[in-house]
Parts: structure tokens; sequence; C-alpha cells
């Protein structure tokens, strides 16, 4: 994880599911293996529990990658929540994301892969330039 300056995202720097971009963490306990998102992971550490049925995590700072638990970034919520900040924000149309999922996914390889070794905010904003989001659109799809 590398943290970005000041009240920034957390931007998680390990394996990013495809397609959706978001990123995951895998570990095996037991014999069994389980994998599980990054930015739910990272809300089960800091409730020091598993989220419950039905809970999900929610990105208010709109950065797939980001793994920071507070109230600008990640938050437990529903489904229902999600895809209403989701719409009201512009990131979904209806129940559908607005960016194709293989765009998503590049665009979060090229964010991990342009921080992964600090934070760079120009490298940052590049990554999520090459495939056309600009400073003036949300980055969560």
């Amino acid at each position: 994880m590398v943290r970005a300056e000041g009240e920034g995202c957390w931007i998680w720097c390990g394996a990013i599911s495809k397609p959706d971009g978001y990123g995951r963490f895998t570990w095996q306990t037991g014999g069994e293996r389980r994998t599980v998102s990054a930015h739910r992971i990272a809300l089960m550490i800091h409730q020091a529990a598993e989220l419950p049925e039905g809970i999900i995590g929610e990105h208010g700072c709109c950065e797939p990658l980001c793994v920071r638990v507070d109230d600008n970034h990640l938050w437990p919520g529903t489904q229902s929540e999600n895809i209403n900040h989701a719409v009201a924000l512009g990131r979904h149309r209806g129940n559908l994301p607005v960016m194709g999922s293989q765009h998503r996914w590049e665009r979060s390889v090229l964010v991990r892969d342009a921080v992964r070794q600090g934070w760079d905010e120009h490298a940052y904003h590049r990554a999520c330039q090459k495939l056309g989001w600009d400073e003036g659109q949300l980055a969560l799809w």
C-alpha cells in the first residue's frame, strides 16, 4: 500500500481483480484458500471483525484501489446505498457502470504500477489520463 500525501487515498499495490479493477487479497487458512477485495479486508481490519452479510465497502473517494477507511474514502454500506451513491456521482447509470470492465481493470493496473514504488502525484495523474480520464472526472469508473 502507498499513501498519498495529506488526506489522500491509500492505494493498494497488490493483486487486482479482473475485470472490475478492485484490489484483491488472497490467503490460506486451515487448508482453505480465500480471496476477498482489498477494500473489504481494510474494513474488516478496521472493525476487527468479519463484515455482516450484505455489507460491502463503499468508496467516497472514487478510487477503486483505495483502502483508507474513513468518512471521505471508504466505509461500510449496502449494495443499494453504493449504487445510489454511484448514480448520484455519475459513476453508474442505473445499476450499470459508466466505464466498461476492461477499461476499469486497465486503469487500476496503470495506477498501481505508477505509484507502487512510492506516492507520486504526477505519475498517478499521468496513469489516469492514459485511458482518457481527466482531472474533471471522478476516478471510480
